[in-house]
C-alpha cells in the first residue's frame, strides 16, 4: 500500500471521506506524506550554474550504515557546510 499524497489526502477531507483527525492519524502511522523543507547547499560551477554536492553509496539497498559510513558522512557534511552556500527551496 502507498502513501497518499498531503493534496490527495486534503481533498478526501474537504468532500468529507475523511475528518481532520483521521487524516492526522494516518499521517502518524506514516500513511499520508508530510510536508517538508529544507534548505539545500549549492556550490557555482565554473560557467556560473549551482549544483548540489551528494554523497551516495551505490548498492547499500536496504542495508544499514557502518560506523566508518557515519563517520565519512558526517566529514562529507561539514566539508559542504564549509565549502557551500545555502538556498532555501520551495
Amino acid at each position: 500500500m502507498g502513501k497518499l499524497t498531503i493534496q490527495e489526502a486534503e481533498d478526501l477531507q474537504k468532500s468529507g471521506v475523511l475528518s481532520k483527525k483521521a487524516v492526522e492519524g494516518l499521517q502518524e502511522k506514516g500513511l499520508v506524506s508530510t510536508r517538508t523543507r529544507s534548505n539545500k547547499k549549492y556550490i557555482k560551477t565554473a560557467n556560473g550554474n549551482f549544483v548540489s554536492p551528494q554523497l551516495y553509496f551505490q548498492g547499500i539497498g536496504k542495508d544499514k550504515y557502518s560506523n566508518e559510513m557515519n563517520e565519512l558522512k558526517q566529514k562529507f557534511n561539514s566539508l559542504i557546510s564549509e565549502y557551500a552556500i545555502t538556498k532555501n527551496t520551495k
